[in-house]
């Protein structure tokens, strides 16, 4: 009697690489559509995170009658952003009550560089302030080239602005065109004065108080804070510090997404004599990795998406809180 012997069934090599190509073709076709809704995720985040920065400053201003400072001048303490200030209103309040905004501790309590310095006070964790991150600074879609900790600061992608005020570049064939486009009150460089009469924005670096009532062309045609890219600039102190990027360091001046200081692969010249990081009139522009322009949180709270193709003059009156340019959005 003979045994019948069972032939296994299996697939060819040609069958194999007929699967393998279909499965290929299948991850082409869905990985855009995976990526589209990653980014529609983050783009999300980011805006939430503009939302918890307007519910903060405007707590703030309902506490202090005005908007937080975005610094009390050049070397007076306590030396610190606008976004250290609104820490007890976005769920902080812990680590603000730490900081001594005197600097009168003792000499220990500071790193030993800057005693004094409530920037980089230590914590009780031992952890200098200025290491220190908060969950809302950072926008998830600069995760892949901005580095939280730049320079050895806590960063953020979130800057308050400066609207269309004059901030000149070391280089000065870098000013023009831009420059000459600021707005009547924007006439403080850099916004370093404390008088608000010369500040076009809602912040400025040098201790101006700027109230609701100075916000004559409207809350809801005014830009408060917007997103930016530290690593596209030199003032990498982050948003613990009144010179950090994350304060009060960005202007309308330039039109959105300009990359000329940012480092390759980012880079996209549009002038190439003025790619180095010291030509603020164009490292200080808002700029985000969202495809097609940025998120801004306007003065009455509400966040919009802004077009990077918006008419500059347009954009440069929604920085100016009292140009007599009143521009409705959207």
């Amino acid at each position: 009697m003979r045994l019948k012997h069972s032939r296994k069934s299996g697939f060819t090599l040609i069958e194999l690489l007929v699967v393998i190509a279909i499965i290929a073709v299948l991850v082409a076709l869905l990985l855009p559509a995976v990526q589209q809704a990653r980014e529609a995720a983050r783009r999300s985040q980011c805006k939430n995170n503009l939302k918890q920065y307007g519910l903060a400053i405007h707590n703030y201003h309902e506490v202090h009658k005005m908007f937080p400072l975005g610094g009390s001048g050049w070397n007076l303490r306590p030396h610190i952003g606008w976004q250290v200030r609104i820490l007890p209103f976005t769920d902080q309040n812990g680590l603000y009550e730490e900081l001594n905004m005197e600097g009168a501790l003792p000499a220990a309590s500071y790193e030993a560089c800057c005693p004094g310095d409530v920037r980089r006070q230590n914590l009780s964790s031992g952890r200098p302030s200025r290491l220190t991150q908060t969950p809302y600074a950072l926008c998830p879609s600069d995760g892949s080239t901005g580095d939280p900790f730049l320079s050895g600061w806590a960063q953020s992608n979130y800057c308050g602005s400066l609207g269309s005020t004059i901030t000149t570049s070391a280089n000065a064939a870098c000013n023009q065109p831009w420059n000459s486009t600021y707005a009547t009150p924007g006439t403080s460089g850099h916004g370093s004065s404390h008088n608000p009469d010369v500040i076009a924005g809602m912040f400025s670096r040098g201790g101006a108080g700027i109230t609701s009532q100075m916000v004559v062309d409207g809350l809801s045609n005014t830009i408060m804070v917007g997103e930016i890219l530290p690593i596209c600039t030199d003032h990498r102190e982050g948003w613990w510090s009144n010179n950090g990027s994350g304060n009060a360091h960005s202007s309308t001046i330039i039109p959105i997404n300009d990359f000329t200081t940012c480092p390759a692969p980012l880079q996209e010249i549009s002038n190439p004599t003025c790619t180095a990081q010291n030509n603020w009139t164009y490292s200080w522009g808002f700029r985000s990795l969202h495809s097609g322009g940025a998120h801004f949180l306007f003065a009455d709270g509400s966040v919009h998406f802004l077009n990077q193709s918006i008419n500059h003059p347009t954009y440069n009156a929604l920085g100016g809180r009292r140009d007599g340019v009143v521009v409705s959005f959207p």
